[in-house]
């Protein structure tokens, strides 16, 4: 849980102005959170005992996040307090968003599963569910630096062994040129990729249904008929398309668009 850190990282975040945390430091926060979560660890055994400590640890890494603490940390820390808390939409955001930052965090990848494992998929097929993950589980997940700087790198590697095949004719240069140059091509491709993602993400951002049994509309409205038979619960993942008044219009993995209610869902914003 709590890292000293974490700490480190946040001593500089400016305060929120959260009356239950009024007056409190941030490093205090942070240990009432390691407190709270070891009292729950202790009384697991009665989870209705437990779950209210595991609440209180929730509140206490939510208010951190609210003064500027944004790390992968924090953010498995909230993810582990929340899925013990059962704040199953709360635990998938806050996964998802640790991933974000450090997309190859197993420990991140593990929350994030166990709390998908969790949720209750009701339509049939792929309905409601993330997407297939087809990526090779030996292929690395690297950050839009890593793969500027490999570009980058393979190019410049390219091009001094063309230089070098053209000054020596040598063979090997040749071929070590093609396969630099190729491998700057796949980068910058994948890089383009992200950065078209991450685009997609800022202009659609993530939101996590946190009712259960609701029912994507036609329209901004219970008037409209639902869209699809099937009813979505909680800790399904969507993207925000639109907003108009109290409702927003989101799009799921598999394409299905529709409107629910604003306050049924858990957004990605601040």
């Amino acid at each position: 849980m709590g890292r000293i850190a974490l700490l480190l990282m946040i001593a500089g975040a400016p305060l929120a102005a959260d009356a239950e945390f009024s007056g409190l430091t941030n490093d205090k926060i942070a240990r009432r959170a390691e407190q709270e979560f070891q009292c729950g660890v202790e009384l697991r055994g009665a989870r209705d005992k437990a779950i209210p400590h595991f609440k209180i640890t929730l509140d206490c890494y939510e208010e951190l996040r609210r003064r500027g603490a944004r790390n992968p940390d924090l953010y498995r820390d909230l993810g582990n307090a929340s899925l013990l808390a059962d704040d199953l939409p709360r635990a998938v955001l806050s996964y998802r968003r640790g991933l974000r930052q450090a997309p190859t965090d197993p420990d991140l990848q593990a929350g994030l599963t166990e709390a998908r494992a969790r949720v209750v998929y009701a339509g049939a097929g792929r309905f409601g569910r993330p997407p297939n993950d087809y990526r090779p589980p030996w292929l690395p997940r690297l950050r839009l630096e890593e793969l500027f700087a490999g570009a980058a790198a393979f190019y410049v590697a390219g091009c001094l062994c063309a230089m070098r095949w053209l000054m020596m004719r040598r063979g090997w240069a040749l071929i070590s040129g093609i396969i630099a140059l190729l491998a700057a091509a796949t980068l910058t491709t994948l890089m383009i990729a992200a950065l078209r993602t991450e685009h997609e993400e800022r202009e659609h951002p993530l939101v996590v249904l946190a009712e259960d049994g609701v029912q994507l509309r036609k329209g901004d409205g219970l008037a409209y008929p639902p869209r699809y038979e099937s009813p979505l619960n909680k800790g399904v993942e969507a993207r925000r398309l639109y907003e108009r008044g109290d409702w927003s219009q989101i799009e799921l993995s598999g394409g299905e668009v529709g409107w629910l209610r604003r306050d049924w869902l858990l957004g990605d914003e601040p």
